[in-house]
Order: structure tokens, then C-alpha cells, then sequence
């Protein structure tokens, strides 16, 4: 994966969406599903996704949620598209073999990137 689809966050790299994506299709990769699995839990909006990722590689499945604790306030309008996000970015890192967080994948903003 080329550098420029990573960035430093206080001296630690995470792989960016898109970067995880376009390596997908490079990859052979053919298609992407999401489900919503959940949406309130404990009287708070809480979002899980599942995503399955599919393609040359074989079937690769993950989850992602999203609510007021892992979110940054610009977000918190958006958790719901947030929570698919991840699920897709941590199935996209299984399939292309990257060990890697994303950054959508971390709480709050990315303001501190190097």
C-alpha cells in the first residue's frame, strides 16, 4: 500500500478508507454488503453494522458501531453512517491483510495528524 493512503496521528500510522477501498478493487475485490444489526442499546443511540466484503480473496465479515462515547461531535449527527463506515473499513482490512487501524475506526477527530 503506498504511503500517502496512511497518516501519522501523535507518531502512529492508521490507513485511511480510502485507501483500504482502493486496494480493495486492486485486489480483485467485487462487492461490499452492509446490515444493520442494532440501533438503540440501554436507552442510548447506539449503531452496529455488519459488513461483508467480497471478492478473489474470499468472503470477509466484521462489525462496526458507533455512539456519543466513540464519536467526536462533528460526527455525532452522522453515527449512523459512522457505525457502517467501520464495519466496512475492518472487513476491507481483512481482506487486503492489513493490520493496521483505520483512522475511521478511532473516537473524535483526526485534528492532531502530523
Amino acid at each position: 500500500m503506498e504511503n500517502r493512503l496512511y497518516i501519522n496521528i501523535k507518531g502512529k500510522d492508521f490507513v485511511l478508507y480510502e485507501g483500504l477501498l482502493n486496494e480493495f478493487h486492486k485486489n480483485g475485490g467485487k462487492e461490499i454488503r452492509t446490515e444493520l444489526i442494532q440501533t438503540v442499546l440501554k436507552e442510548e443511540t447506539f449503531f452496529i453494522f455488519k459488513a461483508t466484503v467480497i471478492g478473489e480473496k474470499g468472503v470477509f465479515e466484521a462489525y462496526g458501531d458507533a455512539c456519543k462515547g466513540n464519536v467526536g461531535a462533528m460526527i455525532l449527527p452522522h453515527m449512523m453512517r459512522m457505525a457502517e463506515t467501520r464495519a466496512k473499513a475492518r472487513a476491507l482490512r481483512d481482506y487486503n491483510n492489513i493490520g493496521v487501524c483505520s483512522v475511521e475506526e478511532l473516537g473524535g477527530t483526526n485534528e492532531n495528524a502530523d
